[in-house]
Parts: structure tokens; C-alpha cells; sequence
């Protein structure tokens, strides 16, 4: 029993203080950064790359997926629809890079906690789903405060949501930290490389709600 409890203390440590080999892996995430938009990316080969942002062309698929309660939900119609939208991209026995991810994603959600849900949604979607169970998904986000959706489902069916997104991997440990970020009205996203940083976060959702008032308002006086 020693070893798993030090282990478990050990990633509570890391996912709490975001510190020590999780500031290696943010390194190395930003090297990589350049790397996976030279190679990574299918859809977007012409795509400009600043500061670990580019555009992205996604295909959200409506699949049935589970939540962390064990709710069935299609993807698009009852998950995304068209808010605004930050997907992440994690497998709950990552000690490393998801744990630190997920905290720094929980206080820009905090940040945000002015928007409404009908306006704003976090989707955390499992790369390894064969092991990420509802519940397993469900104590890795309430270990994180983590108050939005995690979705997993068959295996063959988030796989095919993954490649859609650009965001599938053969090996979870081999996934490099990438957030998805847009606005499922217009269907324009980016793909934000590394670890987050909650500010950088919170501030892309609110311009995105600024242009889609500026965009009502515009329309609203023709």
C-alpha cells in the first residue's frame, strides 16, 4: 500500500504546486510546439504558428460520449453546440502533463464563472478511453476542482471524434499539451501548444465574446 499512496501523494503534489517536472514538461512543450505544426497537423498546412497559437479547421463530430456522471450526450447537440468552447485533451493516469493542465484550466474557468453555461463550455475529452471510465474521469476532475465536462465513450467512437480534431494519438503518452479553442457559431478555432496559461485563456474566450457582440450589434443596426 506504500508505494501507491506515495505515488498518489506525489501527483497531488504536482498537480497542485504545477512545479517541478511539470515546468520540464511545459519546456518541452514549447520546443515541441514548432515541431508539431511543422508535422502534426493535417488540415491547416499553410497555417501561421505565433506563439504556440494557430488556426485550426475542426470537424466536430455528433457522437454519442459519456460524462463523468455517466451521461449520455451527443457531442455537438447537447455538449458544444454553439458556444464558446475550450476542448483539452487528457488520460486520468498521466501524472505529469494533464493533472498541471487541469488546474491551470481550473482557475481560468473560475476566471470566467460571470459566463453563463448557455454561452461558454469546457470539454475535456479522454485520449484513452478504454481505461478512462466515467468515474475514473469523474475523480480525476473532482481531485482538480474541476467543474466542467469530462467526456469519454467507446473506443472506436472517440477515435474517430480525436481525428476529426486533430488531437487523436496512437500512445496518450506520447500526446503533447494542446487546447482547442473557438466559437462553435462561427465554427473558427485555434490551437493553442503547452501548458496553459490561465490568463492567456480566460482573455481569447472573452474576445471571442466581445466579437460575436460586436458582430450581433453590427447586424442589429442594418
Amino acid at each position: 500500500m506504500f508505494l501507491p499512496r506515495l505515488f498518489e501523494n506525489v501527483r497531488h503534489i504536482l498537480a497542485n504546486a504545477a512545479l517541478g517536472a511539470c515546468v520540464a514538461s511545459a519546456s518541452m512543450a514549447t520546443a515541441q510546439t514548432m515541431d508539431h505544426g511543422m508535422q502534426h497537423h493535417h488540415h491547416e498546412h499553410d497555417a501561421q504558428i505565433r506563439d504556440g497559437v494557430e488556426k485550426a479547421s475542426v470537424e466536430l463530430k455528433n457522437h454519442p460520449v459519456l460524462d463523468q456522471n455517466g451521461q449520455s450526450n451527443l457531442f455537438v447537440d447537447d455538449l458544444v453546440s454553439d458556444k464558446i468552447v475550450v476542448f483539452d485533451f487528457i488520460f486520468t493516469s498521466c501524472t505529469t502533463v494533464c493533472p498541471v493542465t487541469t488546474v491551470l484550466l481550473s482557475k481560468a474557468h473560475d476566471n470566467l464563472s460571470d459566463i453563463g453555461e448557455t454561452d461558454l463550455a469546457f470539454i475535456s475529452l479522454s485520449i484513452d478511453p478504454n481505461q478512462d471510465t466515467p468515474a475514473r474521469l469523474k475523480a480525476f476532475a473532482e481531485d482538480r476542482s474541476a467543474n466542467w465536462t469530462f467526456v469519454t465513450g467507446e473506443k472506436k467512437v472517440m477515435d474517430d471524434l480525436l481525428v476529426a480534431m486533430d488531437a487523436y494519438t496512437t500512445n496518450p503518452e506520447d500526446h503533447i499539451p494542446m487546447l482547442i479553442i473557438g466559437d462553435a457559431k462561427t465554427g473558427k478555432f485555434e490551437r493553442h501548444f503547452g501548458l496553459p496559461d490561465p490568463d492567456a485563456v480566460e482573455k481569447r474566450v472573452r474576445d471571442l465574446l466581445k466579437a460575436r457582440a460586436t458582430h450581433h450589434n453590427h447586424h442589429g443596426h442594418h
